[in-house]
């Protein structure tokens, strides 16, 4: 699968560093319950990963992808998806991977999943902005979730892109 974090990529075409993300794989009725989970790293030069699910039968399912510090995003549509044929997805290329178009344009065909959801509630808010903020306040820098930018330090920029999120009511938007 290919994801971008929009906080991380920068204008050389690369995330700014790797970083781990969540698939799930949802029913694809409702109340589109998690069925199965991969972790992986997404490479900060191809945005891919590699996710091997467990514990599903074949069939018709979601995806959703989840990362520390952005937006919960789903898949356009279901995918028929097998355990031992991999299955390829890119939401990469346009906005239309994303159910709702819920995707960041970032550069041409460079779409990536909005960030600033620090606290996993599905929404940019005050919350989120108002911990980025303080963060920012007092010079936080490493591994951290409020780092948007994935740059290693909190700083206005961080504080700027969640804001922007914010004052656009960006939310997860799902089946």
């Amino acid at each position: 699968m290919d994801v971008i974090q929009k906080g991380f990529y920068n204008t050389s075409d690369r995330l700014n560093m790797r970083d781990t993300v969540t698939v799930y794989l949802r029913s694809n009725t409702t109340p589109y319950a998690i069925v199965d989970s991969a972790r992986s790293v997404i490479d900060s030069l191809t945005f891919k990963g590699n996710f091997t699910f467990q514990n599903s039968s074949p069939g018709n399912y979601y995806f959703s992808v989840k990362h520390r510090n952005c937006i919960e995003t789903w898949s356009s549509n279901d995918e028929y998806f097998t355990s031992w044929t991999p299955t390829l997805y890119s939401m990469t290329f346009g906005s239309y991977s994303a159910y709702g178009n819920n995707l960041k344009y970032l550069a041409q065909f460079r779409y990536g999943m909005y960030s600033g959801d620090i606290d996993q509630d599905g929404t940019v808010d005050a919350t989120d902005v108002s911990a980025i903020d303080n963060d920012a306040s007092n010079f936080v820098g490493g591994y951290v979730v409020t780092d948007l930018t994935g740059d290693n330090f909190v700083d206005g920029t961080d504080f700027a892109m969640a804001d922007n999120n914010a004052a656009n009511f960006v939310s997860v938007i799902q089946p």
